[in-house]
């Protein structure tokens, strides 16, 4: 009977310390310092959602926890995105080719860039297409008849306003 017992608690304290893979797009911070990695996370679209390093991608519906030790991003948990407070969106999207999923950070800073860029009065413009470059967004804007390309953060800082 003790031996099982035994056994049973061995078989539960490996399954609470066995460690989710890191998601894809945040995999490369683990070792970064913690200061200059949540700066990047942001930058990625994530969000801290509950304090306690939880953190929500909404562009591409992924729930992570970081850990930190002595300072540096020690591992990153992918969870289910119930974890983040999440109930709808299960599961990431095929493609990003619409506005609806980049950052809603991102979006709104470039349609007040595009507008800027345009010389076109405030709320003019709009983003009619979204796909990933990297850490960063790029989103075809549309003002009137002109065009434009705005590579921006998750977070909302525009890198480039260009032309098409």
């Amino acid at each position: 009977m003790k031996a099982s017992v035994i056994v049973a608690a061995a078989i539960v304290l490996s399954a609470a310390t066995a460690h989710a893979a890191p998601p894809s797009d945040i995999s490369d911070l683990v070792g970064a310092r913690a200061a200059g990695a949540e700066s990047e996370m942001q930058a990625r679209g994530y969000e801290d959602v509950g304090g306690n390093n939880t953190w929500w991608n909404a562009a591409s519906g992924t729930c992570a926890k970081v850990h930190v030790s002595n300072g540096r991003y020690s591992r990153i948990d992918k969870l289910k995105p119930s974890q983040c407070g999440q109930h709808g969106k299960t599961s990431a999207p095929s493609a990003a080719s619409v506005p609806g999923e980049a950052p809603q950070a991102a979006v709104k800073a470039c349609m007040r860039s595009a507008d800027q860029f345009q010389n076109a009065k405030a709320g003019t413009s709009v983003a009619s297409g979204a796909q990933r470059a990297g850490p960063n967004w790029v989103l075809t804007m549309a003002t009137g008849t002109y065009t434009s390309k705005c590579t921006v953060t998750g977070s909302g800082k525009i890198v480039s306003m260009d032309p098409i």
